[in-house]
């Protein structure tokens, strides 16, 4: 290591222990340094980067959170416009394929509507906990690949 200028060094008074003291001369033996300004240099260059390649493995597993958030909201929004595609159909073919219901009848009409979808709300909600219980809606259910977590 080069001996540094005057004006370019600053100097630090360090107090330890005799156990932190034994332990900075067996450093010094295992990475044979020459003098304890070798050693302190070692700690200062090793403990910044680790530190550096903890940040840089902090910012990896957010970019992995994100993107597979991303994903994630993809497949909803997939799902999503899935379900006004159907509902959109189907209201396309109520409004042209049924007839239309003479004045006289339309209360009772109503009345067994009304029926009919209550029914209808039902079956569709024990259904959809039927599924959710057998694991219907896992990814692999419906046909969306989990892709493996990688590190970048």
């Amino acid at each position: 290591m080069p001996k540094r200028k005057r004006h370019e060094s600053v100097r630090y008074s360090v107090r330890l222990s005799q156990i932190q003291s034994e332990r900075l001369a067996a450093l010094r033996e295992q990475i044979h340094a020459r003098s304890d300004n070798e050693v302190f240099d070692y700690l200062v260059t090793v403990g910044t980067n680790q530190r550096d390649d903890l940040e840089q493995l902090v910012y990896a597993l957010f970019g992995n959170l994100a993107d597979s958030l991303a994903r994630r909201f993809q497949s909803l929004e997939t799902v999503s416009q899935l379900h006004l595609a159907l509902t959109d159909t189907f209201i396309k073919y109520a409004l042209t394929a049924l007839p239309e219901v003479p004045t006289s009848l339309i209360a009772g009409a109503r009345t067994r509507a009304t029926k009919i979808y209550e029914q209808v709300n039902i079956t569709a909600a024990r259904e959809f906990q039927r599924r959710r219980e057998s694991d219907a809606y896992s990814p692999a259910e419906l046909g969306i690949e989990e892709e493996p977590a990688t590190l970048s």
